[in-house]
């Protein structure tokens, strides 16, 4: 659900609050308008952020999650994406992470409990942890949990 422009414009404050860094204010706005997972947040690259169409692509090779995606980013978020994609390209290169690196998660969390913008929580029942206690990692275990179930395909063997 997109943000309406006040929400928009206090999450922008929070993130210029808790972050000079660019590549992480990016990335924890991006995860909040895709929902994306780390794991999907750390395959984009420069060239996948489309400043003139304002898309930016996330990949799923493995398709655990949402397979490839390009996803509309809004004007608000813009910045913050062309602030990365700008720092990545001065400091990294083209074909470096924009978002996140694997080594990232801890300070991906922080900038994100800083700015006090938070995911969408488990219903109380299912709740791992005490209670008040975030759980950062639901929607990617909720993933992995959905596709753990899915049954193998049987391959059949060809007749010949």
């Amino acid at each position: 659900m997109p943000l309406t422009a006040p929400t928009a414009q206090r999450v922008a404050h929070r993130q210029h609050a808790a972050t000079a860094h660019p590549r992480l204010a990016a990335a924890v706005t991006t995860a909040l308008f895709t929902s994306a997972s780390l794991q999907q947040l750390a395959t984009a690259r420069p060239r996948d952020y489309d400043t003139a169409a304002a898309t930016l692509t996330l990949h799923d090779r493995a398709r655990y999650t949402d397979g490839c995606a390009a996803y509309p980013v809004p004007p608000w978020a813009g910045i913050f994406l062309r602030a990365a994609a700008c720092f990545t390209r001065l400091v990294s290169g083209e074909d470096q992470e924009l978002l996140a690196a694997p080594g990232d998660r801890g300070h991906l969390l922080r900038v994100a409990e800083t700015a006090r913008l938070r995911p969408p929580q488990p219903p109380a029942a299912r709740r791992k942890g005490p209670a008040g206690r975030v759980e950062w990692d639901w929607r990617e275990r909720q993933e992995a949990e959905k596709y753990e179930a899915v049954p193998a395909r049987r391959v059949r063997p060809s007749r010949r």
